[in-house]
């Protein structure tokens, strides 16, 4: 998310950014995904871990649709821009950190990927796909291909689909 909210208070933009999470994490939560953190202004979620869901890409979508939507309905002014990007893969998922705090949290090139597709490709608005996901979706879907993007950190070009409801 991001916004034009520089020159405001430091509590109105907790305010703010507490608002725009609790309606992502809303987002996630009612497609039984894991909020895995908040990273700044950002939501790292994932689905189908640490419980297997079949349809996990299916889930991640309607989420980002959601979350789409609930932005625009807290018709902030001025507006926030949401980006939001979706990968699938392999990933290591579990307890990081010491014995005196861990966090569960998911780890690999399939996060990695996702967040510098997000913050390199990723235009306002937009819900960007890699093929990893996309080939996990039902094949009515409706995505447009963006072509293949190289990421930083990535030796092989990535192939990324817009979502463009109906």
């Amino acid at each position: 998310m991001s916004s034009t909210h520089s020159n405001s208070a430091p509590s109105d933009v907790a305010h703010l950014l507490n608002q725009c999470l609790g309606e992502m994490s809303e987002a996630v939560f009612a497609e039984e995904g894991t909020l895995d953190k908040f990273i700044g202004d950002a939501v790292l979620a994932v689905f189908g871990a640490p419980l297997a869901q079949a349809d996990h890409a299916a889930r991640a979508l309607r989420a980002a649709e959601s979350m789409r939507r609930r932005m625009t309905e807290l018709h902030l002014t001025p507006p926030v821009e949401l980006r939001i990007a979706i990968n699938s893969g392999i990933a290591t998922v579990g307890d990081i950190g010491t014995p005196r705090r861990r966090e569960y949290t998911v780890l690999g090139d399939v996060v990695n990927t996702c967040a510098r597709l997000v913050s390199s490709e990723c235009a306002p608005g937009q819900i960007l796909l890699t093929s990893g996901t996309r080939d996990r979706l039902d094949r009515a879907t409706s995505l447009r291909s963006v072509g293949c993007v190289t990421l930083r950190g990535r030796g092989a070009p990535v192939d990324v689909f817009a979502f463009d409801p109906p």
